[in-house]
């Protein structure tokens, strides 16, 4: 099944900061201390602002959003991730930290995006199948929910 997760990964305490700027944003805790903030369409909608910054040709990245990634990355690594159907190992990714991209954007040409910037977050690489199987399941549940026939 088709299913495409773009989102906010960092630690916990960060995301949970960010999540405090964001109103609508709601957190999901992975393993390992880390977190993350999906980029819903009520989110993206909400973030748009008028902006001459890149877009680093992520998919679902709003107009003026590397500005506010920049700015939370001054309290430590943030990072923007795309994972879809077709690149479950990360389509494309990015790390701040210190108001500037570190690592990044990354595709699949790069290797494994995804495994990069969670090793970059700090999780060790015997953690990686643990991050990644929270990612998968968190991905399905979402396939799930959005090919669920209505309710009667």
């Amino acid at each position: 099944m088709p299913y495409e997760l773009n989102a906010l990964i960092a630690t916990d305490e960060l995301i949970t900061v960010v999540a405090a700027e964001l109103p609508i944003a709601r957190i999901t805790r992975l393993p390992r201390g880390l977190a993350l903030i999906r980029m819903t369409d009520e989110l993206h909608n909400a973030l748009q602002q008028p902006s001459t910054t890149p877009d680093y040709d992520f998919k679902r990245f709003p107009s003026g959003f590397a500005l506010r990634i920049a700015g939370w990355s001054k309290a430590d690594r943030i990072a923007y991730a795309e994972i879809d159907a077709d690149h479950p190992t990360g389509r494309r990714a990015a790390l701040w930290y210190d108001g500037r991209i570190t690592l990044g954007p990354l595709t699949p040409a790069d290797g494994a995006p995804l495994a990069r910037i969670l090793c970059a977050l700090g999780a060790p690489a015997d953690a990686l199948p643990e991050l990644t199987g929270a990612l998968d399941e968190l991905t399905a549940a979402l396939d799930a929910h959005r090919t669920a026939p209505p309710a009667d």
